[in-house]
């Protein structure tokens, strides 16, 4: 670890350990600017409202703040970093609302005249909408490497179940996700071929 480097440079493992040794601050907002698009990213797929995403976003650089002592270098910091804003993000979904319902709009088509930047808007609601209804186990798997971009290996080290079941989980999550999108998308296909 180097301390005399641009905090630019450094390697996201060596940002956190200047963070936790020396409170160095401008490690921690480098930290936070390589990672907070991706973290607000996540919270906006889980809670499918910006507001809920920002507030989400908030408290996981808060709790990585309080937290980044414990952070270990089993895994990437990213993969640790990204667990803690799902956890936030599920957070502010739960003091939303005590359990996802079933939401009518997933089965209804997009309202005449909507279009263009407008259905791109309603289709990342429904997909928002149709992650909520997913088991968390699933949610997590598909959120954490569809949206995240994590590997395999790390998810299956972050949830702590073998590489096997986190591939498993993924395929069985995205394939809940087509059947719970599909009709959504049967309606506006057929809408457009009338």
């Amino acid at each position: 670890m180097r301390f005399d480097e641009p905090v630019e440079k450094a390697s996201d493992e060596d940002l956190v350990q200047r963070f936790v040794a020396n409170g160095e601050e401008p490690a921690f907002v480098e930290l936070m600017t390589r990672h907070e698009d991706r973290v607000f990213a996540m919270a906006l797929r889980i809670t499918g409202d910006r507001a809920d995403a920002l507030d989400a976003a908030q408290e996981a650089f808060i709790s990585f703040f309080r937290r980044a002592a414990s952070f270990r270098g089993e895994s990437a910091l990213s993969t640790w970093l990204y667990r803690i804003a799902m956890n936030a993000a599920y957070d502010v979904v739960r003091k939303r609302r005590s359990t996802p319902e079933p939401r009518q709009e997933l089965l209804e088509p997009l309202p005449e005249g909507v279009t263009g930047m407008e259905e791109g808007v309603a289709m990342r609601s429904d997909i928002a909408h149709a992650l909520a209804l997913l088991p968390t186990e699933y949610r997590d798997a598909v959120v954490m490497h569809d949206l995240g971009g994590l590997p395999y290996e790390e998810i299956a080290k972050v949830t702590g179940v073998s590489l096997g079941t986190v591939k498993s989980r993924i395929s069985r999550g995205r394939r809940r996700l087509a059947e719970l999108l599909e009709p959504s998308y049967r309606a506006g296909t057929s809408k457009d071929q009338s």
